[in-house]
């Protein structure tokens, strides 16, 4: 018997031995199951072993050593993936079905990733492939519009501004609201240097039970950048590149020469026929009689010459990527050059990204990747306190008089009125020339992983990873420059602000997955993590250098300058030692549950303050999954979610609780022309050791849903999220040598609705067609402050010169972005007044009419044509205290944005719109436009014509006084004139409050991919050439260049002073032509 059984072994074992020994090469096709068209780059592997493969240009592929009863696995982004059983065959061809459902779709989150259809928080999500359809050169243009409760913007157009991103409004009122930026693993400032092209996918964590794993950081959401990963099989390449076209959409109008030299004339003879600033008219312009001369003049159009040009930006994307199963390798490299349209301004980027996957063994895993960008910025600031401002091209006049034939030495030593004149010509092209800035970003990003799979489900993994960044700011003033006229002796002089910053983070993490019996799955994540950053900076100046240096001449040789400044500091940023946890769980696939905990402990906070503890959890139920859901067929998922959770905002100055001091070098009194060093308290305000951190605490109930068997999906949110112990600035007694201390004692909530529809309407053979919606509506609210109910707040764009500085009010109960001001109530007619006095130049109003005072008469006093304003009070006087109230608001109503993605054959089509509905600009070009603001003989705007305006100059010249003759004279006005104030007074009333709602057409994108028939003669599996305009019309009824704007002057509540246009660069329209080639 025992013989028996060892002969039937033996000849069993035998027969396995053969059958397993026959393997061979495997050929086959794969297909799109719709359209018949071979795919490129589809990965075919044998499940279960580490054979793999990709196909060709014509979507062949060949595998060998592929045993009989071996099973192929097809994927493919996009796609189904796909099984096919071997069977014994030679060709297996597959056909792999478009994936119109997202609920597979893999969803970053915090130190992990999870499928769509078992995520219970609310994130918000945008693929690699959406952004490549259509050529962008800022992150901040893929995202503008895609993402519900996630506000994008610029502080203006200029290439290389900063970009603002908000997610469901923000949480802080003093600190910064910035997202958390996550770029492949490593915390980053800002994304703007990653290149687009580089980009797999961008997931945003809206909610704090997505966020609360990131613990001190996560309280104003986190963005998670993905950059491209190394994928197996053979090497490809693909190559992207543009050219690009730049034009300003829109010019203002302004004064013509006529108009404007009449305008002129007419402020002068206001202040008198015998003034120094009569007289100095006739000398630069000539007489009354002369002016019709300027009526053949066409002037300079300086708007056109400052940002009419056009301009030229490129983008080259290089990317390889390749290898076994075993070992992946991906290498990308961008290079763009990104010409502004403002003269002198642009920036160069370059991007490195190289990552390797390698496994070991097969419990061992090694993961690296490393990542350097350059970024060069060139252009003077547009803001602030920069010599150089975009009004300079709509203020600048457009003729010069009699100066306009005269060759202008700037460097004469004329002192007369006339040569003070003439030096004063100074136009905005020579003066952005001269207001020079460039700065450099460099930054090296390194990491190293590796992962140990224990035993089936669990994984240890210790990552360590550190950033290196060095920036070098060059600002160069050149004679006609304030700063040069200030302190430089009307010479030239430069500024070098150097700086470096290094982080180190060492991460542990356990990542369990199991499952008890066939329904309960789990997923548990323990982590332990250290973080570390720290840097200096130096700046240092040098003046009086030779007249007709260059600013590269200067920066390379600042020993020969006079030393004037010369600061260094060394900076420790912070330490975060944290620990986290997380638990899924699943229940029959249906019913899901999740909580987190993380514990920070923090160098910024005192001790007894270093820790905070942020708990969060979430549930969800896919209704559909139940058995009653069965005969409700057009309903293909619906899933009910809920959340709670609680995260931070670490994000306050660096030794809050600390006294520090820092060098500074000044001119004090009796020093003379010598900057003298010394030392001076670094804090802004007293410190604290009692300060804690900010949370947040977010509740989140969402729906996800998909309907016609996934033809259209969508998510919806509500959500309530309550900030507090917000940093505020409490007023305590000047004794204490500061007027403020920082204090836990603000409240804030943001409540919204979110929702984003998906349709994959049409997916024929030759036709498909698709087309996304999303909307977004947040309203914040202010619960506590300081124990006071209101709390006035400065924009700062004038400065001190603003009449009234506080124009924005921050109150208990209402909204944050609150415009206060004086209500406009058009202007003084001559029926307001009784009587004039020739002699002392004055009107006397009559009895019962509001007085204006300084406020709207400025020098020349009240009088008819002046501004006027409503009477709040009813006490017949305007005050700042009694006469002022909420005049707009800068927050939407909500924002969205829609798109059609559509392809015919070779063709292909997208299209994209995005909007904001219901939010206020603060156009101060409504105000500096319209008056002369700190400008001898400036221009200003169209609205201010001879016939439109209230004039006091008849149509012989002369000045007319008489009420009678000013009724008949401005019968037909539709404005106030614009010598109603001063030189330098500002008023900010509801005239320069606008409606900011628009709907911009984005982008729409005409692309052709030739045949592969074609193309795979010369070895190219993939070759498309497109055509893009980006920015092609604004639908708005703003009056400014643009309503989207973010700019403000530097304010300690720049995020509490929103919507505020002071001469921000305006957005350009882009024409672009490209080609996508793969190898």
């Amino acid at each position: 018997m025992s013989k028996k059984i060892l002969l039937l072994l033996f000849i069993w074992c035998t027969t396995n031995l053969i059958v397993f020994g026959q393997t061979k090469t495997i050929t086959g096709t794969v297909t799109d199951k719709t359209s018949g068209e071979t795919l490129v780059g589809v990965v075919v592997s044998v499940k279960g072993t580490s054979l793999a493969t990709q196909t060709d240009i014509n979507g062949k592929y060949s595998l060998a050593k592929v045993s009989d009863n071996a099973t192929l696995q097809f994927k493919y982004l996009g796609y189904k993936t796909a099984e096919v059983p071997v069977n014994k065959r030679s060709e297996v061809n597959a056909k792999l079905e478009m994936d119109v459902s997202n609920l597979n779709e893999v969803v970053v989150i915090g130190y992990g990733t999870v499928a769509r259809k078992d995520l219970t928080a609310s994130v918000g999500s945008l693929k690699g492939t959406e952004i490549e359809k259509t050529p962008v050169s800022n992150i901040a243009e893929a995202l503008t519009g895609r993402i519900p409760g996630v506000r994008v913007g610029t502080v203006d157009g200029a290439p290389g501004a900063e970009i603002v991103i908000r997610v469901r409004g923000g949480s802080s009122i003093t600190q910064d609201n910035s997202p958390l930026y996550i770029v492949d693993g490593f915390i980053v400032d800002d994304i703007s240097n990653i290149a687009p092209t580089d980009i797999e996918s961008i997931d945003v964590l809206k909610d704090a039970s997505s966020t609360a794993i990131y613990g001190a950081r996560g309280g104003n959401g986190v963005i998670i950048v993905t950059t491209k990963s190394p994928k197996a099989g053979k090497t490809s390449i693909s190559y992207n590149g543009y050219s690009q076209s730049k034009f300003l959409p829109k010019e203002l109008d302004v004064l013509s020469p006529y108009e404007f030299v009449l305008a002129q004339y007419e402020y002068a003879l206001l202040r008198g026929e015998t003034s120094s600033d009569f007289k100095k008219f006739t000398q630069y312009f000539g007489v009354y009689d002369d002016l019709d001369l300027y009526k053949y003049q066409k002037g300079t159009n300086w708007q056109d010459k400052l940002f009419g040009q056009g301009t030229n930006s490129q983008q080259h994307s290089l990317s390889l990527t390749g290898g076994s199963e075993k070992t992946k390798l991906s290498f990308n490299s961008t290079y763009n050059k990104d010409e502004g349209l403002l003269a002198t301004s642009g920036v160069e980027r370059l991007y490195l990204n190289f990552k390797l996957n390698h496994d070991i063994s097969k419990a061992l895993r090694f993961d690296a990747g490393v990542r350097y960008t350059n970024n060069e910025i060139r252009g003077a600031g547009t803001s602030g306190s920069s010599s150089l401002r975009i009004s300079d091209g709509v203020v600048t006049r457009p003729v010069n008089g009699i100066a306009d034939n005269i060759v202008i030495d700037p460097t004469s030593a004329g002192d007369d009125d006339y040569d003070q004149f003439l030096k004063s010509l100074i136009n905005p092209v020579d003066l952005a020339e001269q207001d020079y800035r460039k700065r450099i970003d460099k930054a090296l990003n390194m990491n190293g992983a590796l992962t140990w799979h224990v035993i089936k489900g669990l994984d240890l993994k210790s990552e360590i990873a550190t950033s290196y960044n060095l920036r070098n700011n060059q600002r160069y003033y050149g004679p006609l420059t304030g700063e040069s006229r200030n302190v430089g002796g009307n010479l030239p002089l430069g500024e070098i602000t150097e700086g470096e910053g290094q982080t180190y983070r060492f991460t542990n993490t356990a990542n369990y997955k199991f499952g008890i019996g066939k329904d309960h799955d789990f997923t548990a994540l323990l982590g332990q993590e250290i973080l570390s950053a720290f840097g200096n900076d130096a700046f240092r100046r040098a003046k009086y250098f030779d007249i007709s240096v260059s600013p590269e001449v200067l920066f390379a040789n600042m020993q020969l300058g006079t030393p004037d400044r010369s600061e260094t500091s060394v900076y420790k940023g912070q330490n975060i030692s944290s620990f986290f946890g997380r638990v899924n769980y699943s229940f029959k696939d249906r019913y899901l549950f999740a909580a987190s905990l993380r514990a920070d402990g923090s160098s910024l906070f005192a001790p007894g303050n270093k820790w905070g503890y942020f708990p969060a959890a979430s549930a969800g139920w896919r209704v559909s999954e139940e058995d009653f859901m069965k005969d409700i067929t057009f309903i293909s998922e619906l899933k009910l979610r809920a959340s709670y959770g609680a995260s931070g905002n670490n994000r306050i100055p660096r030794n809050s609780y600390l006294f520090t001091f820092e060098p500074s070098t000044n001119r004090p009194y009796g020093a003379g022309d010598i900057a003298q060093p010394y030392y001076v308290v670094a804090n802004k305000s007293l410190p604290n050791p009692a300060l804690q951190w900010e949370t947040n605490v977010t509740n989140d109930i969402g729906v996800d849903f998909g309907l016609f068997k996934n033809k259209l999906t969508g998510t919806f949110d509500f959500y309530y999220n309550t900030t507090k112990g917000l940093l505020i600035g409490n007023a305590i007694p000047s004794s204490t040598g500061f007027t403020e201390q920082n204090v836990n004692l603000g409240k804030t909530r943001n409540r919204g609705v979110e929702l984003s529809l998906n349709g994959n309407l049409i997916n024929k053979k030759d036709f498909s067609l698709s087309a996304t919606f999303n909307i977004g509506a947040n309203r914040p609210k202010i619960l506590k402050l300081d124990g006071n109910d209101s709390r006035p707040l400065q924009s700062n764009w004038a400065g001190t010169d603003l009449k009234t500085q506080d124009d924005y009010l921050f109150e208990v109960g209402k909204t944050i972005g609150l415009m206060y001001g004086y209500v406009s109530d058009g202007f003084y007619t001559a029926d307001d007044f009784e009587s004039y006095d020739p002699v002392k130049n004055t009107y006397t109003l009559k009895p019962g009419v509001v007085n204006s005072g300084n406020l709207g008469g400025g020098i020349l006093g009240v009088r008819p044509g002046v501004m006027k304003f409503k009477d709040l009070s009813d006490d017949g006087t305007i005050s700042a205290d009694k006469d002022r109230q909420i005049i707009g608001n800068a927050i939407p109503k909500h924002t969205g944005g829609f798109g059609v993605n559509a392809t015919y054959k070779g063709f292909d089509m997208s299209t994209f719109f995005n909007w904001s509905y219901g939010n206020d600009v603060y156009n101060t070009g409504r105000i500096s436009f319209n008056m002369y603001y700190r400008s001898s003989y400036g221009n200003l705007l169209q609205r201010m014509n001879y016939a439109d305006r209230y004039k006091y100059i008849d149509g012989d010249g002369a000045l007319v006084t008489d009420l009678a003759a000013l009724n008949e004279l401005n019968k037909d006005a539709k404005v106030w004139s614009p010598f109603s104030s001063g030189s330098a007074s500002p008023v900010f009333s509801s005239d320069a409050v606008e409606d900011g709602s628009y709907l911009r057409l984005t982008y729409v994108t005409l692309g052709y991919t030739l045949p592969k028939s074609f193309t795979s003669k010369f070895g190219v599996s993939k070759l498309r050439i497109y055509a893009t305009g980006y920015n092609l019309f604004v639908l708005t009824n703003y009056s400014g260049y643009d309503p989207e704007v973010s700019s403000t002057r530097s304010s300690a509540y720049a995020q509490l002073t929103p919507g505020v246009d002071y001469s921000s660069y305006p957005k350009s329209r882009t024409f672009t032509f490209g080609v996508n080639l793969n190898f």
